[in-house]
């Protein structure tokens, strides 16, 4: 009877990991989504952790400025990267995964600028800082009519718009105040999130179409995340955030 028990345990247990491996993750320090000094990475980090390791594999997640998260993760140096916005463009080089959460993404100005839009074409007049390899919206990157002026980070446009060196900057809704009550707290009540919004976008994990093993990790990361929202862990992790 034993053995027959045994048996069967084997026969569930074993193939979840017969084809686990260690998977290396590329990200940035995107707080409040991820960090490198969150607790636990931050709640994107924790979900995407806990998919694949329900399907068998270990995680190991490194950070770096975006730009070098896509080229690297591209190359095949990482097998996959995350938090990313879709793109029809960057599909081309990588397979993505189903959605794991949003971000709101649009535009912050000193509350002491009188800047509005109804259409990007009302934005013409202004110097608009953003970041490199950040995808924000089709519409927006395609603009030809914009003074797009790029930075390495969020946070050194934050700034520069504080200086007023810029006069609107594209971010995060989130990530700007966490920016700003971590590093900027003179700028409290000095700059301001714009209506409307620029979009909602999903956030996926990309897994580079140059590793074979692609297409069967974006798998596993979806059967992992199936599992993970249906027996309560992403609704655990997003109430352990603050930001359920």
């Amino acid at each position: 009877m034993k053995k027959t028990i045994f048996s069967l345990f084997a026969c569930i247990v074993f193939p979840l990991f017969l084809h686990a491996q260690q998977v290396t993750l590329a990200t940035l320090d995107w707080q409040p989504y991820v960090g490198s000094d969150m607790e636990g990475g931050g709640f994107t980090a924790e979900i995407v952790k806990a998919a694949l390791e329900s399907q068998g594999h270990s995680v190991k997640i490194e950070y770096m400025p975006w730009d070098d998260v896509i080229a690297k993760t591209a190359e095949g140096k990482y097998d996959a990267a995350f938090p990313e916005y879709y793109s029809k463009e960057r599909e081309k080089g990588f397979v993505y995964s189903s959605f794991f959460s949003h971000s709101l993404l649009g535009f912050y100005k000193r509350t002491d600028t009188k800047a509005s839009y109804t259409e990007l074409k009302d934005l013409e007049p202004y110097r608009i800082g953003t970041v490199k390899g950040y995808i924000n919206t089709e519409e927006f990157d395609s603009a030809p009519f914009l003074k797009k002026v790029e930075a390495d980070s969020d946070l050194e446009n934050l700034k520069k718009l504080f200086n007023r060196e810029l006069d609107l900057i594209v971010i995060d809704k989130l990530v700007a105040q966490s920016l700003i009550a971590a590093h900027m707290p003179e700028a409290t009540g000095q700059l301001e999130f714009m209506d409307p919004p620029l979009v909602i976008h999903p956030l996926f994990v990309v897994f580079p179409r140059s590793l074979p093993q692609s297409g069967k990790l974006c798998d596993d990361f979806n059967k992992g995340l199936e599992m993970i929202t249906r027996d309560g862990t992403v609704e655990k992790i997003m109430s352990r955030s603050g930001l359920k």
